[in-house]
């Protein structure tokens, strides 16, 4: 499914890059559907505590341990998020990611970043479909030096 860009909270990246967070691809990094009453707000949330109330819970689990990660010239990448294949999902908006194993995931969990699966407003859902967000091939964020 296409999505809108990776957005990096900001509070998180600081931390990651002052070395106080463990690196992306040792640490368990999780992806969590939000529903679209979360209001994204980049600057002020930092911890899943912030988000969890409007997180997207069904009958199934569909908080997903991100597979695959490593990190390549200053790039994220992962495996698919797969959700389900076929799955009965939604309506969805968002999907964050969060450090932690998905289902040990914490008030003080911090956010990593988040994915608008329907930028132009609305959400997104699955009928009995698979549910997935593939991976940009440029990687889901790449942190570059703007000369």
């Amino acid at each position: 499914m296409p999505s809108g860009p990776f957005c990096l909270y900001e509070p998180t990246l600081d931390t990651m890059l002052r070395g106080s967070l463990p690196s992306l691809d040792a640490s368990p990094v999780s992806a969590v559907l939000l529903a679209s009453t979360y209001v994204p707000d980049f600057k002020a949330h930092s911890l899943f505590s912030q988000v969890r109330d409007h997180e997207f819970i069904a009958s199934s689990q569909v908080r997903l341990l991100i597979s695959g990660k490593q990190v390549v010239n200053a790039a994220f990448h992962s495996d698919d998020l797969v959700f389900g294949d076929p799955v009965t999902l939604g309506p969805v908006r968002y999907v964050v990611f969060v450090f932690g194993a998905s289902k040990a995931l914490k008030a003080d969990s911090p956010l990593l970043g988040l994915i608008d699966l329907s930028p132009a407003g609305g959400a997104v859902e699955a009928q009995r479909d698979r549910f997935a967000v593939a991976v940009p091939e440029a990687g889901w964020f790449q942190l570059v030096c703007a000369v």
